[in-house]
């Protein structure tokens, strides 16, 4: 399974558990919380992943925010070297650089978003030659650990907590999806490092069909009654 179809499972299935929760009489949330919801249940989705330095989150995401980035510090990169060979005073010219990128907002942002970047890219590898994929990070403890990390970081953050098991959701979704494909996954690391399967060998097949299936169908159904909700209210 690639990253569109993880992004869609986690995203499908944390739309037909908000449904649900609704039925069960649980208040409807905003439209703001549904869009961060959705950002965050598709980010850990793909998340998972980060022990494949060829994978969506550890290399296209990363390759694409580093080229954006080296665009937008060119002018004042180059405009530093120009600096450079035309005067005698070396470090006032780099004085001037690290000042300019420093003192304006996006030139700064811009130097932080190329160093995350390029940590990632480092990050995924060394996870890779570690760890290898679809190992630890593929595991229901590991999925647990994430997803208590994740809540403290926003609660630290003065965010609500609760995204972080939105973050949670995705992450678990991912690993049972890949449960479903012929290589499966180490559920239970470090206590049994076999990789194993979400159903019976012989019903995996049908089972990424479903659940593929169940997830487009709840993300339209939720989609359908969020906007038939909303027009009633107009």
């Amino acid at each position: 399974m690639n990253y569109i179809h993880h992004a869609l499972i986690g995203a499908g299935t944390a739309g037909l558990g908000l449904l649900v929760g609704e039925m069960l009489g649980m208040p409807s949330p905003t439209l703001l919380a549904i869009g961060m919801g959705a950002l965050i249940v598709t980010t850990g989705s793909i998340a998972t992943d980060l022990d494949h330095p060829k994978s969506f989150i550890s290399n296209s995401i990363p390759s694409h925010v580093i080229r954006i980035a080296l665009a937008v510090l060119a002018i004042p990169v180059l405009a530093a070297l120009a600096a450079l060979l035309t005067t005698h005073d070396a470090t006032g010219a780099w004085s001037q650089l690290s000042g300019l990128i420093f003192g304006v907002n996006f030139l700064r942002w811009a130097l932080i978003a190329l160093a995350a970047s390029l940590g990632l890219m480092l990050l995924s590898w060394l996870l890779y030659r570690s760890l290898h994929h679809r190992g630890p990070l593929h595991s229901i403890l590991f999925t647990i650990a994430v997803t208590a990390l994740a809540c403290w970081a926003f609660w630290y953050y003065w965010f609500p907590w609760e995204w972080g098991l939105a973050f949670g959701w995705g992450w678990l979704w991912h690993i049972l999806a890949d449960g479903l494909t012929k290589e499966g996954v180490p559920f239970f690391w470090p206590f049994n490092k076999a990789h194993l399967h979400t159903l019976p060998a012989w019903a995996c097949g049908m089972g990424r069909v479903v659940i593929s299936l169940t997830a487009i169908a709840g993300i339209v159904l939720f989609i359908f009654l969020q906007v038939s909700g909303y027009l009633k209210q107009i």
